[in-house]
């Protein structure tokens, strides 16, 4: 399942730990704030869980999205970090 990261963290270190996290576990930024990845079934409450410890003062949400409605998204403008739509996102455990 491809699942979209977004956050709204007011504190400089916990919006960069949350950065790191969501990157280490195979997460893609396509914006300063939204992150796409897959993740296999059940390992999104996993993800939830780790950024629960350390996240205080803003808030992340975790939103699943078929490939299907992915590929049917439409994008106006270059991406600044990286395309919605990448080939195939790839999953990396945070150990």
């Amino acid at each position: 399942m491809i699942w979209i990261a977004v956050y709204d963290i007011s504190d400089d270190g916990e919006r960069g730990w949350a950065a790191s996290v969501l990157q280490a576990w195979g997460f893609v930024r396509v914006q300063r704030s939204l992150y796409v990845g897959r993740l296999q079934r059940g390992r999104a409450a996993d993800l939830a869980a780790v950024l629960a410890k350390r996240v205080k003062t803003g808030h992340v949400a975790l939103i699943p999205v078929t490939e299907e409605l992915l590929l049917r998204a439409l994008e106006v403008g270059t991406p600044p970090y990286a395309p919605l739509k990448p080939p195939r996102y790839v999953q990396t455990l945070l150990v």
